[in-house]
């Protein structure tokens, strides 16, 4: 069976879009991690399915381990300039398992509000009941630790503040948090140093992923929970590896401004 597809990504978050034969395709796991797979399928931080439902476009999200995301802001972007740049849909609402999100395009980038915050310990989840915004991590040795935070955007997240990025090294502390007993269905890890109250600096380690250049959900709750704890403003740029992303809190609502390329279009044989 031959399957188009986009390759798309949103600051260097790339991503698989598919919106034909979506429901055959989420049956099965094995066939969404080859076509996640960078050595043996089209390869991807995240698979996308869309699927049209009424007045919606239901969006699926994929990791690169078969296991399925709640939500994902880069995505967002890049499903919202796909459907309307390339498929030429209007007034597109995506829906995600727990929002309805809006895009617009603003210049040459896209605009998506992701959705809401919370900090309740149930709802991220936490393991048991503590202080979402100060946990502590006994047993694992955090260089240059400022606070350690936690909220849910559809996602759990958990953000570490640190004085200086550079001493973090991601492919030790990342797989040691992610799936720290804290989070019983694991967390995103997002390593942050903030640079002054309008700028931030990220590493990302996802759940289902490992290591990605960008995550837009991450960004999203990293610019609310230093926002809510007086780090920074309302409004920040936040600097990826290898681009730039803007955020905008608003009460307990959070956008998402940055670039989304498609990057090739072409099919694929699922056997």
């Amino acid at each position: 069976m031959k399957i188009p597809f986009i390759k798309a990504h949103g600051a260097g978050n790339d991503f698989v879009i598919i919106d034909k034969n979506v429901d055959i395709i989420r049956k099965s796991k094995k066939t969404i991690k080859n076509l996640c797979d960078r050595r043996f399928g089209i390869g991807c931080d995240q698979l996308i399915l869309l699927k049209l439902l009424g007045q919606y476009h239901q969006v699926f999200f994929y990791n690169s381990d078969g296991s399925l995301g709640k939500n994902c802001g880069n995505g967002l972007r890049c499903a919202y300039k796909y459907l309307t740049e390339i498929k030429k849909k209007k007034k597109v609402v995506i829906k995600s398992q727990k929002f309805l999100h809006f895009g617009k395009k603003i210049g040459k980038e896209y605009h998506i509000n992701v959705g809401e915050i919370s900090l309740d310990w149930k709802k991220i989840p936490l393991s048991k009941k503590m202080e979402t915004q100060n946990l502590q991590f006994k047993k694992i040795k955090i260089p240059g630790v400022i606070k350690i935070m936690t909220a849910n955007i559809g996602n759990p997240h958990c953000v570490v503040l640190v004085k200086n990025i550079r001493s973090i090294n991601l492919e030790l502390l990342g797989p040691q948090l992610v799936s720290h007993a804290y989070f019983p269905k694991q967390a995103n890890i997002t390593f942050v140093q903030k640079l002054n109250n309008k700028l931030v600096k990220v590493l990302f380690w996802e759940r289902g992923g490992g290591h990605t250049l960008a995550c837009g959900s991450g960004t999203c709750a990293t610019a609310f929970v230093l926002h809510h704890n007086h780090y920074v403003s309302a409004k920040i740029k936040v600097l990826t590896e290898k681009s730039q992303l803007e955020t905008e809190v608003e009460n307990k609502m959070v956008s998402l401004k940055g670039p989304a390329e498609i990057v090739y279009h072409s099919t694929i044989n699922l056997s």
